[in-house]
């Protein structure tokens, strides 16, 4: 029984790593095509929110039923994806600052 509940905990939480993954992944394509773009900073959060939507959704949602498992109220399990996937996003704006910033100065 145990080792049952082990192996469905792993096989979810292998289901979340995998869309985070993707989602990331999308995130740093993104924001390399921001770059080369010359896209100013301001217009970036749009630019990743707009071309990762999809794995963002995928990614909302396996946190939401891992959530949903394990009995977080649905409205708990939806706005700690919706901070999760703000950090991602901030974390990778940031990062396009940065690197313009120390682009700019050569």
């Amino acid at each position: 029984m145990i080792s049952a509940i082990l192996v469905a905990a792993l096989l979810q939480s292998a289901a979340i790593n995998g869309q985070r993954d993707k989602f990331i992944s999308c995130l740093e394509g993104a924001e390399a095509s921001a770059k080369a773009q010359k896209m100013a900073p301001e217009a970036v959060e749009a630019h990743l929110r707009q071309t990762c939507a999809a794995q963002e959704a995928s990614f909302t949602a396996s946190l939401i039923a891992f959530d949903l498992k394990n009995k977080v109220p649905r409205k708990q399990a939806a706005a700690d994806a919706k901070m999760q996937i703000d950090d991602f996003v901030s974390g990778t704006v940031a990062h396009y600052k940065k690197m313009l910033t120390l682009s700019e100065r050569g």
